[in-house]
C-alpha cells in the first residue's frame, strides 16, 4: 500500500509536471503573443516615425526640385534673352559689314575713276606743255624774225 501510494504520488507528480509544462507553454505562448503584440506595436510606431520622417524628406526634396526647376527656368529665360541680343548684335554687325563692303566698292570705283581722270589730266597737261613749248618756240622764232626784218618792209626805204 505504501508502494501503491508512492506510485500514485509519482503519477500525480508527473501529471502536475505535465500540467506545469502545459501551463508554461500556454502562458508562454500567451506571453509570447503579448510580447509579439507589444513588439508589433513598437515596430509599427517605429515604422510610422520612419514614414513620417521619409515623407518630410520627400516633401523637402520636392521643394528643392521645384526651386531648382524655377531657377533653371529663370536661367533658361536669361540665356534665351542673351542669345536673342547676341543674334541682334550679330545681324547689326553683318549689316554694317555689308554696308562697309559696299562703301569700299564705291570708294574703289571712285578711286579708279579719279585715277583715270588724273591720268587724262596729266596727259592733257603734257600735251598742253608740249603745245606751250611749241608756241614759245614759234614766238621766239617770230621775235627773231621780227628783230632781223624791218617792221614795214615796203616802207622801210621811205622812212630812211
Amino acid at each position: 500500500m505504501a508502494e501503491s501510494r508512492r506510485y500514485e504520488m509519482e503519477d500525480k507528480i508527473v501529471a502536475l509536471q505535465e500540467q506545469i509544462i502545459a501551463y508554461g507553454r500556454s502562458s508562454s505562448s500567451s506571453s509570447a503573443t503579448l510580447y509579439a503584440s507589444s513588439a508589433t506595436q513598437i515596430e509599427n510606431e517605429s515604422l510610422r516615425e520612419q514614414v513620417s520622417h521619409l515623407q518630410k524628406k520627400v516633401s523637402t526634396l520636392e521643394d528643392l526640385i521645384e526651386d531648382a526647376r524655377v531657377s533653371a527656368d529663370k536661367e533658361e529665360s536669361a540665356v534665351m534673352d542673351k542669345i536673342k541680343r547676341y543674334k541682334e548684335k550679330e545681324d547689326l554687325l553683318k549689316k554694317q559689314v555689308s554696308e562697309t563692303e559696299e562703301e569700299m566698292q564705291r570708294l574703289l570705283k571712285s578711286e579708279s575713276s579719279a585715277r583715270g581722270r588724273t591720268d587724262e589730266i596729266e596727259e592733257a597737261l603734257r600735251e598742253s606743255t608740249v603745245a606751250l613749248e611749241n608756241a614759245r618756240a614759234e614766238i621766239e622764232s617770230l621775235r627773231t624774225e621780227v628783230a632781223v626784218r624791218p617792221l614795214f618792209p615796203c616802207c622801210a626805204k621811205s622812212w630812211l
